[in-house]
């Protein structure tokens, strides 16, 4: 059994935030052909932002000039966890950018590109490993890590977990997760490594990237290269395919966004190489 990124982000937040939510306003009524309605948030930089500066939100762009559709892009001022609940679901757009492929809440287009969970440590450290078991290493004993994420099972299993808790605990000013959306930003756990305040990083490349680029402190980014199997059998899988999410209730967007997809990939690599992420050859 394997679980995929984005239901490992949303089951560790309970039954009342889960993917299973009824679609309050879908019709089977087709898309307008001139318009391609895309869901965002505006909290989940760098993907996306308010000011439209996510590379997500260029990926949209892009989309739409394929497609020959206006751009509405709906933006949401809730975390990206929300947008299917609030978006899809209340058929406030159609398209989604940036899923697990395969995502079973939606209908999901050909991959676009593929990337992973990644160490982040300073150039200066001499980190060496891109295995998930290289993190228990002499000399590094504070880890920086998204919650909600396989960061988290890392530690546990390499025996870390508890020793940082306290730590971890201080990058959400010791917020209680219970009953509410509490997060670390990736700026933040980024920043933390640059300032030596956590010896190693442990996040989404593509949450990291930018500001991975950006550090004044020269940082490197290595993906993790294999998988983690927990002791109930369950395949953590720490790489991804990356595709476009559509409404159930209208597939006939697949094949124009798949065909966006394909004409432009020159643009969308562009994009992906710009914000610095790291991308491995698609299965």
């Amino acid at each position: 059994m394997k679980m995929t990124h984005s239901l490992l982000r949303l089951a560790s937040l309970g039954a009342a935030l889960a993917v299973a939510t009824p679609a309050l306003a879908a019709t089977n009524q087709e898309a307008n052909s001139d318009t391609l309605r895309i869901c965002a948030s505006t909290k989940d930089a760098p993907y996306s932002s308010q000011d439209g500066t996510g590379f997500e939100n260029k990926i949209a762009r892009v989309l739409a000039e394929e497609t020959g559709r206006k751009l509405e892009l709906v933006m949401i001022p809730k975390e990206a966890i929300y947008l299917v609940r609030d978006g899809i679901d209340k058929n406030l757009c159609d398209v989604l950018v940036g899923v697990d492929d395969g995502d079973n809440r939606l209908l999901t287009s050909t991959p676009y590109y593929r990337t992973g969970y990644a160490f982040i440590s300073k150039a200066s450290r001499g980190f060496n490993g891109d295995k998930w078991q290289d993190v228990d290493q002499d000399g590094f004993n504070t880890f920086a890590y998204r919650l909600y994420s396989p960061a988290e099972t890392i530690l546990k299993y390499t025996g870390r977990y508890e020793y940082n808790l306290i730590y971890q605990a201080s990058l959400t000013n010791f917020e209680e997760r219970r009953n509410k959306y509490t997060q670390v930003d990736a700026d933040r756990v980024v920043s933390e490594v640059a300032a030596g305040n956590a010896d190693l990083g442990i996040i989404f490349a593509p949450e990291a990237a930018r500001y991975v680029r950006d550090s004044r402190e020269p940082l490197k980014m290595t993906l993790i290269s294999n998988e983690l199997e927990r002791s109930d059998g369950v395949i953590i899988p720490l790489q991804y395919d990356q595709s476009v999410g559509i409404a159930k209730t209208h597939p006939e967007l697949v094949a124009p966004i798949n065909a966006a997809l394909k004409s432009g990939k020159t643009k969308i690599d562009a994009i992906l190489a710009e914000e610095g992420i790291p991308v491995l050859p698609l299965n």
